[in-house]
């Protein structure tokens, strides 16, 4: 038996000192390389906030990928196949997360700009979403960050019973909304326990023929499918993305001041995962498509768009329709300086004005009474 000197946690008392906001604890030791260095990240949430601007942070997500004591959603001791089908929020963050995995390049630099132009922000967690939805509707705008893939049922109506009440929605990366996932208690408290049966559902998950609608699947398939796109506007399509973004709709607002021409190309804007609209997929009927990318090092027939779409008499929803809109973003490598990147010319000052016109757009109320959509996709898609 190994016998171990515990020691108590570190404890720290929230009051209303604090502002509501992303906090990282660094825990620093005096030999770093056992690998024990790291982040332990903290949302402050402000429940009687009516920012205009409410910033989510997919701590789901961060979830589905740690590996902390050697298995995550995705991997285990064998690979894939051993990988856990249930994931706890009661562990730590694997060190090689640095104990913020998502924060760094897909939340921080959005953070830092709304910050940087002195917005009326108020931050909150996807498992806040699915825990007190209604909160949602005391703000303008919710901003999704570049990676919030895994959403529960809860979560997803709260989002559509927003954009249809007059709250905006901007999805600022891709792959969003794409895996089902129900939240189940720990010991430690409610919702502490997040379960994904991914591609494995037919045979594994016990809610198959009990609840089909709660079976986790990925949305888009199981018993009871229901495709990101008839809450984004545009569909996770694939990975592996090297290209640039092509503009193919100038003169709409969200390129406003920015110089931009039609069929311009930002270079280097879209790396890794992105969404496009899928004609053949349900969602809404009036999508206007902002930037139609090619992906050709993925084949051909494969494209990236940016979308939107406006909900009769509610909220605009924006999907820039690729993961590394946000990372793109940095101008402010104050946090692990080697992996924000520096602003690239031409690109970076592009893309600040376009978020300064989502603030502006997005930040005053149904976005479907000022600039409503104005329908394209038979353009691109016949």
């Amino acid at each position: 038996m190994i016998e171990c000197d515990w020691q108590p946690s570190l404890t720290v008392a929230i009051d209303s000192t604090w502002p509501s906001g992303f906090y990282l604890f660094k825990i620093s030791i005096d030999n770093p390389s056992n690998g024990a260095n790291g982040n332990v990240p903290l949302i402050i949430r402000n429940d009687q906030s009516t920012a205009a601007f409410m910033i989510m942070s997919a701590v789901t997500t961060s979830q589905a990928y740690n590996h902390w004591g050697g298995r995550s959603l995705y991997v285990g001791p064998e690979g894939d196949s051993s990988r856990s089908r249930v994931v706890s929020f009661d562990r730590p963050y694997d060190y090689t997360s640095w104990g913020a995995p998502n924060f760094i390049g897909n939340e921080f630099p959005l953070c830092f700009l709304a910050e940087s132009l002195g917005l009326d922000v108020t931050y909150t967690t996807d498992i806040d979403l699915h825990e007190q939805p209604t909160l949602l509707m005391n703000h303008q705008c919710l901003f999704s960050l570049g990676h919030d893939e895994y959403w529960s049922q809860d979560m997803r109506t709260a989002a559509d019973q927003a954009i249809a009440s007059g709250v905006n929605l901007a999805f600022l990366g891709s792959n969003a909304m794409y895996r089902h996932i129900r939240l189940e208690p720990s010991p430690l408290g409610p919702n502490r326990h997040q379960v994904c049966y991914k591609t494995d559902f037919m045979m594994e998950d016990p809610l198959w023929t009990v609840d089909p609608a709660e079976v986790t699947a990925d949305w888009p398939t199981g018993p009871v499918p229901r495709p990101e796109q008839t809450t984004i506007g545009a569909q996770y399509t694939d990975l592996g993305a090297i290209a640039g973004m092509t503009i193919v709709n100038p003169t709409n607002w969200v390129f406003e001041g920015t110089g931009l021409s039609a069929n311009q190309v930002l270079p280097n804007m879209i790396v890794g995962e992105y969404d496009f609209y899928d004609r053949y997929v349900p969602g809404p009927s009036n999508v206007e498509i902002f930037a139609h990318s090619p992906i050709t090092n993925r084949g051909p027939g494969h494209w990236s768009d940016m979308t939107y779409y406006t909900a009769p008499g509610g909220g605009g929803v924006l999907d820039t329709g690729n993961a590394c809109f946000i990372y793109r973003l940095s101008n402010a490598p104050y946090i692990y300086p080697n992996l924000v990147p520096p602003a690239i010319p031409g690109v970076t000052s592009v893309l600040w004005r376009m978020m300064e016109n989502v603030f502006s757009v997005f930040g005053t109320g149904p976005a479907s009474a000022s600039h409503p959509s104005n329908p394209n996709t038979t353009t691109f898609y016949s």
